[in-house]
């Protein structure tokens, strides 16, 4: 493998870890924030307190299986929590983290494809 394939996996992986990071970030600031209902700030912990309960619904010991459902849990509480939150609390969260904001559904997004051209 050259160095050239390594490289858009390396970066790949890379803005993989990059939005994990923000994410965290935007749900400590979000459980932080006074603006977000507390019924809502249950949501993390609960889901962390699955993680570390014996009861699953997949036991541990099928391996795979076993955590993948901790995974899935793990990432459905994350969206539900953000979902849940007041929509404008969670765009000022991600303008002053500086992230990237999702695309809204009344937004025009362009599906399309490049190539580079050497010259």
């Amino acid at each position: 493998m050259t160095n050239e394939e390594q490289k858009p996996d390396i970066q790949q992986a890379a803005g993989f870890l990059s939005e994990i990071f923000r994410q965290g970030a935007l749900i400590w600031q979000l459980m932080r924030s006074g603006d977000v209902p507390s019924w809502i700030k249950f949501i993390p912990p609960l889901a962390i307190l699955y993680l570390l309960s014996p009861i699953d619904i997949v036991p541990d010991p099928i391996l795979g299986l076993g955590q993948l459902d901790d995974v899935a849990v793990l990432l459905l509480s994350v969206k539900l929590f953000v979902e849940l939150c007041p929509p404008g609390v969670v765009q000022r969260m991600r303008d002053e983290l500086g992230g990237s904001t999702p695309p809204q559904p009344d937004q025009e997004v362009v599906d399309a494809s490049y190539r580079v051209i050497d010259e």
